[in-house]
């Protein structure tokens, strides 16, 4: 079980006073084995996708092979070793995690930093498409190939490989190494993390996972030997303990012989390492509280109560427990959100779920933010949900929600099966493999939920909820930035009186129908065209509404949106920093004139639509994905809070619960400060860029923005982009019915010459900025001014200059220094603010070794600008993105970025029809070029952001 998963578990206890289960007369029998996978796993009722192709080696490594054409021509390949930071001993804390690090710095066959050239030579950008991680049971390799030719399947299996059984882990490697992980471990090292830890602490003191984080400890990591790592590998890194997974375009027989091939003569060296324990939880274990306290953390509420890990068998009858026990959760969810988004509610959010904690114990449980300083508060309502819950059960209304939301989720899925992504197939092949799971079929997975359907009773559900709640008693885990008064002691009490509150029965549900379905006479078509070589059909109706679509097959069912009005920010009043941001988070939750939010929640029940307008750099409105059947009620909505917002209270409300919490994060990374600061810093103060702080956010207000945006949105232009599997005649219908029904909107955007100045800070004095997270954790910026976007030739030379900075920098300050995890580089040049750009990198590192990271990013910008890269190193920097380039082509989501503003800026669209010429066509004398255009010493605006401590006194 993946860390996030058993961090959703945090949760809670049963009642005193429960109402009594009754026997469900509607459970299927209990199956009986009938056969197995080509992985030895029983099969039950439930049959397998029978196009996965499994097998197992003589040396005992799984294999599955699944062909699938999404994205075309390409594959992923995952390789999973049965081995964790549970394995570890106390001297080995971290090392689990130190070879996965290893696996990219040499082995018999690829010399040390070879791996990645290789790779990026073939078209694998490092991060993005080559990656791994370490659980606390498995670490897994993966890599996204851009093809499938035999060069690259069999470099890719030559890799892995490599991976598996010939890592040379040398001790001169292992030493460059350190440097990076420990700088990983000080990016990990947050407020969460922490909590992450205080947790599994206090639930599961005996179990392993309790204190073998995957990352390690400081002192471990700084003196482990070569020799301590291969002892560890060779004991774990085995044939038995290894699960290797292809899914792509391809032939499975042909790949299933290179598999067999490349892997048959893989043996262990020396003896294996010991099964995985997992631990358990006691579940006898009295009721306990536990406080943790952290100037950053949100103040979140867990209640877990826990019952015997029982290892899952994929069934019918488990599949039904289970979805009676997600109804019953999807329903608490439902009352919580209502409770969250109603004024003044002490919570800003609260979940129920169920799991296992790992394989230590099956978990119930209940997590509640809530909002600054009212723990107590967020307690008892989480503690007084569950008591209703378990008293009065649920009702039909509430049921039938949640049905209806279950039956889009199976239904979205099996109409979307033949589209899904490889990607995201072997991933869930690869999950299969800890709890000897059935990977199935979305169709079989839905047909399964029909059958089931009509046993799911409001009793079958009460009696699946009480049943999970039937579990140990409470443990219950408090975050807080101060002391609680009375400490854990106080918080035990406050949860006795939260039980203790006599609780009613829930109110009857009022049934609403959409208000919003009449929007007066269908606008009629005054311009159809067509764009032949793109594809795109552009549509003017008679109220200058302007809508461009474009068909493809590349997502079954599925389409993808894109609704701008206006100008966005750039018609906003400059004296209210923050509006932009009120809107875009509260919007939706301020509802319509004739339903509230949660009113709306109940009458989308069931359909693929989002509620809301969000401000934009240079427009409002709503962009997601939806599918035919549900695009006009989409419009619909969107229409509606376009024409009538509603600007309720209760949004004023919840903005006010939700900036305290969002504020006081923002100091807690040096990252989180940088997303706060550094954007404003680059605009010489413009306070549209950046965060405001939260004396500014808390002052504006549903009326400031009521005020500004009203005379925008009544007649503001607007231009609507559609791309996927659609019927165009049915989505010119749908448009007309909605937004081309409304009166006449202005034909043009604007130019708001005015709003689109900005500019680069003058003087390049560097800037120190502090955070009040760890003392060890700092963040070195360095930024140059560029230019606009306007000239396509010279905007791609820049954005291939900074793919040519990342690889510098990870060759030159994370391999050769080992000073940072994941340093980066980026070019901004904007589309939005005339003669405005940014170049700029970013390394995490220690606060002691930013001057030396600033000199070596000099040291870079120096050579990028004596002289011209070579042929190879731009090929590194080039294959990949071409690879990108290809694959977007295939991709709806780069298509609506062609197609939303396809009308109202058509000059751009031969942007798209060059930039592959434009890519190719630059050479290592354009990057040199452009390095001394841009990347001037004496323009170079340097920002170092450390621990409070460490700032020099004229800094602060």
């Amino acid at each position: 079980m993946s860390l996030g998963l058993a961090l959703s578990a945090c949760a809670t206890m049963p009642a005193t006073s429960v109402a009594p289960a009754t026997v469900d007369q509607t459970a299927p029998p209990v199956a009986a084995v009938t056969g197995q996978t080509g992985w030895g796993y029983p099969v039950y009722d439930i049959a397998p996708d029978p196009a996965v192709r499994y097998g197992t080696l003589p040396n005992g490594m799984k294999y599955a092979i699944l062909r699938n054409a999404t994205p075309k021509d390409s594959a992923s390949v995952r390789m999973r070793v049965d081995f964790g930071s549970i394995a570890e001993s106390d001297d080995e804390q971290g090392l689990a995690h130190f070879i996965e690090h290893m696996a990219f710095n040499g082995s018999k066959n690829v010399p040390e930093g070879d791996m990645v050239k290789i790779l990026e030579r073939k078209g694998l950008a490092f991060g993005a498409d080559t990656n791994a991680s370490t659980g606390f049971d498995a670490t897994v390799y993966q890599l996204d190939l851009p093809k499938t030719d035999d060069d690259m399947i069999d470099t890719a299996l030559m890799l892995m490989r490599e991976t598996a059984g010939n890592l040379a882990i040398a001790p001169d490697a292992v030493g460059r190494e350190r440097g990076v992980i420990l700088s990983e471990m000080r990016t990990r090292d947050s407020f969460q993390l922490r909590r992450i830890k205080d947790y599994l602490g206090f639930v599961a003191p005996q179990a392993p996972f309790a204190t073998r984080l995957p990352i390690g400890t400081q002192q471990v990591l700084e003196n482990a030997s070569a020799a301590d790592i291969r002892s560890l590998y060779e004991r774990y890194y085995r044939p038995e303990k290894t699960t290797l997974v292809l899914v792509g375009d391809f032939d499975p027989a042909a790949i299933e012989a290179k598999i067999q091939a490349r892997f048959a003569d893989w043996r262990g060296v020396g003896p294996a390492g010991a099964d995985l324990d997992e631990g358990r939880i006691d579940v006898t274990r009295p009721a306990a509280a536990d406080t943790f306290v952290d100037p950053d953390v949100p103040y979140i509420v867990s209640i877990d109560s826990f019952q015997p890990y029982v290892a899952p068998a994929e069934t019918i009858a488990q599949n039904r427990r289970s979805l009676l026990e997600q109804l019953g959760n999807a329903i608490v969810n439902r009352r919580f959100e209502k409770i969250a988004n109603a004024p003044d509610s002490p919570i800003l959010g609260a979940s129920a779920s169920t799991g296992d904690l790992f394989k230590a114990a099956r978990d119930t449980s209940i997590s509640v933010t809530a909002r600054e300083g009212a723990w107590k508060q967020g307690l008892t309502v989480g503690q007084t949900e569950l008591n209703r819950a378990l008293q009065y059960g649920f009702t039909q209304a509430e049921l039938a929600e949640q049905l209806a939301n279950f039956q889009l989720a199976f239904d979205t899925a099996a109409n979307q099966a033949d589209t899904r992504r490889s990607a995201s197939l072997a991933n869930g092949i690869v999950g299969t493999v800890d709890d000897q799971s059935l990977f199935t079929t979305p169709a079989a997975n839905r047909e399964l939920f029909n059958t089931l359907k009509p046993t799911f009773s409001v009793d079958a559900v009460n009696a699946a909820f009480r049943a999970r709640w039937a579990g140990s008693p409470p443990l219950v885990h408090v975050s807080a930035k101060a002391p609680i008064a009375g400490g854990d002691a106080g918080v035990l009490a406050a949860f006795d009186a939260a039980k203790a509150i006599k609780v009613e029965a829930p109110a009857a549900a009022v049934e609403t129908a959409f208000a919003y379905d009449d929007f007066g006479t269908p606008g009629a078509v005054v311009a159809d065209t067509v764009i032949a070589d793109l594809g795109v059909r552009t549509i003017t109706f008679a109220n200058n509404v302007r809508l461009n679509l474009k068909k493809t097959d590349f997502e079954q069912g599925k389409l993808r949106y894109s609704i701008r009005i206006g100008s966005g920010e750039l018609q906003l009043p400059a004296d209210q920093p923050g509006l932009a941001l009120l809107m875009s988070s509260m919007f939706a939750n301020a509802g319509l004139g004739q339903h509230s939010f949660d009113d709306l929640q109940q009458v989308l029940a069931g359909h693929d639509v989002s509620p809301g307008l969000v401000a934009g750099d240079d427009s409002f409105g709503s962009s997601g994905t939806t599918t035919m059947a549900d695009l006009p009620l989409q419009l619909k909505v969107t229409a509606a809070y376009l024409t009538d917002p509603g600007y309720r209270a209760e949004a004023q409300s919840r903005w006010a619960s939700l900036v305290p919490t969002y504020e006081a994060q923002l100091d807690a990374t040096p990252q989180s400060v940088a997303a706060r600061d550094v954007g404003r810093i680059l605009a010489s103060g413009d306070q549209r860029f950046g965060i405001p702080d939260e004396a500014t956010l808390l002052s504006r207000n549903l009326g400031e923005l009521k005020a500004a945006l009203t005379p925008i949105l009544a007649s503001a232009p607007i231009e609507i982009g559609i791309v996927g599997d659609i019927d165009g005649a049915a989505v010119i219908a749908a448009v007309a019915s909605s937004f081309g029904a409304l009166p006449t909107r202005d034909a043009d955007f604007g130019a708001y010459d005015a709003a689109r100045t900005v500019r680069f800070p003058a003087g390049t004095t560097p800037v120190t900025l502090t955070h009040g997270g760890t003392p060890d954790q700092g963040l070195a910026l360095a930024y140059w001014p560029t230019d606009d976007d306007s000239d396509a030739v010279e905007t791609a030379r820049v954005d291939m200059l900074a793919e040519v900075m990342g690889i510098l920098l990870i060759d030159e300050v994370r391999e050769k220094l080992g000073a940072t995890y994941s340093p980066n580089a980026s070019s901004d040049m904007s589309r939005i603010y005339k003669d405005y750009g940014t170049f700029g990198t970013s390394v995490v590192v220690a606060p002691s070794q930013t001057d030396e990271v600033f000199a070596a990013i000099d040291t870079i910008a120096g050579e990028l600008r004596d002289a011209p890269v070579s042929a190879d190193m731009l090929a590194r920097a080039r294959t990949p993105l071409l690879e990108r380039i290809v694959k977007n082509r295939r991709e709806n989501g780069w298509w609506l970025g062609v197609t939303a503003r396809a009308q109202s800026e058509a000059a751009r669209l031969d942007r798209y029809r060059t930039l592959e010429a434009r890519v190719k066509a630059i050479t290592p004398a354009d990057l040199q070029a452009a390095a001394r255009k841009y990347l001037v010493p004496g323009k170079e605006l340097k920002i170092r952001i450390v621990p409070e401590a460490k700032a020099p006194a004229a800094a602060k």
